[in-house]
């Protein structure tokens, strides 16, 4: 009997050992999952892969102990409730985050009360665009060993001069501003057999509005409008995104070109 009572006891105390393993490991997992939520103005739900700088450092990558997960691109502030984020070598306010579609709202806050002619020369060049890498305008990564399907989430504005007039219907020319006289810009992918000799791409701007057209028929109080809308960005969470892409500025066709 008292063999019995004592096997019984062994059992007992090993299960309540497994059941209290069980739910430490569970606590960790919630814990990294669902408890750190924030937060700031216009942003209710912060939470993974963001975090405000005041949060817990994650401590556990999916719920194991492989090691601590500091994505440094995906460490928010907020600054007088105002969700911002770092990226481009600028401090640009967070509009929205969807988590379904992994796209973050972004503008840069310097463009709101300014007009078009006093913004153009502070434009984003597009080295600052290519130097992160796990932000991207074009959802084209490599998931599970396969290919998934580009999508685009936000058009590329294209900003250049030539030393001649140039004749494409898909061109704007801009004038006034103090520009160069041909000075033109185009909405929208652009390959290089569209650019005649001697023309250059000084900057490239990135916009989301749903109002942009991708034709001739654009105000330069529509291209204020497309600028101080900002643009979304895809984030990523797989671990084998694609690995920062740098180029200098004679390089910028093999990109942006094809």
């Amino acid at each position: 009997m008292s063999r019995g009572t004592s096997l019984l006891k062994c059992i007992i105390i090993i299960l309540i050992i497994f059941l209290k393993i069980s739910e430490t490991c569970y606590a960790r997992k919630s814990e990294f999952h669902y408890y750190i939520r924030s937060a700031c103005g216009n942003i209710p739900d912060i939470r993974y892969p963001f975090r405000l700088n005041t949060d817990p450092k994650y401590q556990y990558l999916f719920g194991s102990n492989t090691g601590p997960m500091q994505f440094p691109e995906y460490e928010l502030a907020c600054e007088g409730n105002q969700t911002v984020i770092w990226l481009f070598s600028k401090k640009l306010h967070v509009q929205a985050i969807n988590y379904v579609n992994h796209t973050i709202h972004v503008i840069d806050p310097t463009l709101e009360t300014q007009d078009l002619c006093s913004l153009l020369p502070q434009l984003t060049s597009l080295q600052q665009y290519m130097n992160s890498s796990r932000f991207h305008p074009y959802d084209n990564y490599t998931n599970n060993g396969s290919q998934s399907s580009t999508k685009r989430v936000t058009e590329p504005i294209f900003i250049f001069n030539c030393p001649f007039a140039v004749n494409n219907s898909t061109f704007v020319e801009i004038s006034g501003c103090k520009l160069s006289r041909y000075t033109y810009l185009k909405i929208g992918e652009m390959s290089a057999s569209e650019v005649s000799d001697g023309c250059r791409v000084e900057f490239i701007a990135m916009t989301s509005w749903p109002n942009i057209k991708s034709d001739n028929n654009i105000s330069l109080s529509d291209l204020h409008q497309a600028f101080i809308y900002g643009f979304e960005l895809i984030y990523h969470l797989n671990l084998e995104v694609r690995e920062t892409i740098h180029l200098s500025k004679d390089d910028m066709s093999v990109y942006l070109f094809n």
